[in-house]
């Protein structure tokens, strides 16, 4: 009985294969949105203080990323944001239990402890907004479920005292419904930079609970005078991994930057804010053309991020010139994570039987979908990106010569945004060009 009430809660609305909708096509206006707000750190943090254990779940945080960018990269402009998908993941963690949950900890990298695992995500929770308080930067969580599905108290208590996740219950009348309220969120937690989220197509008939991830970044370039000057950009040459020439308009400057040579790329990092807590690495190719780009994507995902990172010398005068651009991404996640290990909580053998306070019903992630956006200006930077993970039910029931250095990224590149204290990354992604 409980399957034809699900069907008739949300009755006449599209399968997931089928073509998604228009997403802002006839959405109800949602007149009472879901209402948290980023924590607020109770005093300004000059580093984001991290114990052993904790520096270890960031190093495995940052091979995650890139193992994930291996995946996603197709030839293509890639963003996305590995902080917003562990976050959202993290959540869901906390409803798994067994394999379920072994395996997303696992895939994550953050040992077997899910307190431990709680404690670090409250603590860049807390600390990470105010690294640096010229810098604009949000995180936020949320979970909407179907009323019918009451979730646990012990998993409700963790979502909203450590991740300050509000459970809000709804009674939609559609899959119109379901996606008005969280494209209102995502819209609202991105300060309009995400809009809209989801379509109606992105929801399974079988829907049950989202558990959502909002991740904000707004920042100047570094220095009290421009970094880039608006004059000096001009439209240039830029050389395609396929071995074509196409135009991009390269914003350019001559600064004090950390650099480094390595094995067949350099890199460049580019400070943000006051505080230079926070920074923008460019990694780019020495090769031009014949698929340079595709090969430091891979070789990326079998270095240790602090490795790459450790010898940058800021006594490099650096001639720099970097795209001015805009991408953006709409991201279905299940395949990868299934191929990075994350299999069971994707099927009916899932183990969420700590999330939901309905004893004979089970369930199972149906997809993750994340969409990133970001625009990088002479101003600075604006990045966002949304995670979804979608719950259904799967039963019946519910002083010398400077050195100096050319550093032209006028070639498909790498680039990761990241808090230097603490090594999070929050979003990365690549230029192609195209």
């Amino acid at each position: 009985m409980k399957r034809i009430f699900i069907l008739l809660t949300l009755g006449g609305i599209v399968a997931c294969s089928q073509k998604a909708q228009d997403p802002t096509a006839d959405n109800p206006e949602v007149t009472d949105p879901i209402t948290i707000e980023s924590p607020s750190a109770g005093k300004v943090a000059t580093k984001v203080e991290l114990t052993p254990e904790q520096k270890a779940y960031m190093k495995a945080g940052q091979a995650f990323g890139f193992r994930c960018m291996e995946k996603l990269y197709a030839s293509e402009d890639l963003i996305f944001s590995p902080l917003s998908l562990q976050y959202a993941l993290a959540m869901a963690a906390n409803g798994a239990s067994g394999e379920t949950a072994e395996q997303i900890v696992a895939t994550l990298g953050y040992g077997t402890s899910i307190q431990d695992l709680n404690a670090y995500c409250n603590l860049l929770l807390l600390q990470l907004p105010s690294a640096d308080p010229s810098v604009s930067l949000k995180l936020t969580d949320a979970m909407i479920v179907l009323e019918q599905f009451p979730v646990q108290a012990a998993f409700k208590n963790t979502l909203e005292s450590l991740y300050y996740a509000p459970v809000e219950y709804i009674n939609p009348s559609g899959k119109e419904e379901v996606v008005a309220r969280i494209n209102e969120w995502a819209k609202r937690n991105t300060n309009g930079f995400i809009d809209p989220f989801l379509s109606p197509g992105d929801i399974s008939d079988n829907f049950v609970a989202a558990i959502l991830n909002a991740l904000y970044f707004k920042a100047k370039w570094s220095g009290i005078d421009p970094m880039f000057e608006e004059e000096l950009t001009q439209s240039e040459a830029f050389y395609l991994d396929d071995g074509s020439v196409s135009k991009a308009e390269l914003m350019r400057t001559v600064r004090y930057f950390g650099y480094a040579q390595r094995k067949g790329y350099r890199l460049v990092e580019i400070p943000y804010g006051n505080a230079g807590s926070f920074v923008m690495y460019v990694l780019l190719p020495d090769q031009k053309g014949a698929g340079g780009l595709a090969k430091l994507v891979a070789q990326l995902a079998r270095e240790e991020w602090s490795d790459v990172i450790a010898n940058l010398d800021g006594s490099t005068e650096v001639t720099l010139k970097l795209p001015k651009f805009e991408a953006e991404n709409m991201l279905r996640l299940k395949d990868m994570l299934a191929a990075l290990g994350i299999r069971r909580a994707f099927t009916s053998e899932a183990q969420f039987d700590a999330m939901f306070d309905v004893p004979e019903a089970s369930f199972c992630i149906s997809n993750v979908l994340q969409k990133a956006r970001i625009a990088v200006a002479e101003w600075g930077t604006e990045a966002a990106a949304v995670t979804a993970v979608l719950m259904e039910a799967t039963s019946a029931e519910p002083g010398e010569e400077p050195k100096r250095a050319d550093f032209f990224a006028d070639h498909p590149f790498v680039y990761v945004i990241a808090e230097k204290s603490s090594g999070a990354i929050l979003f990365q992604g690549t230029f192609t060009g195209k």
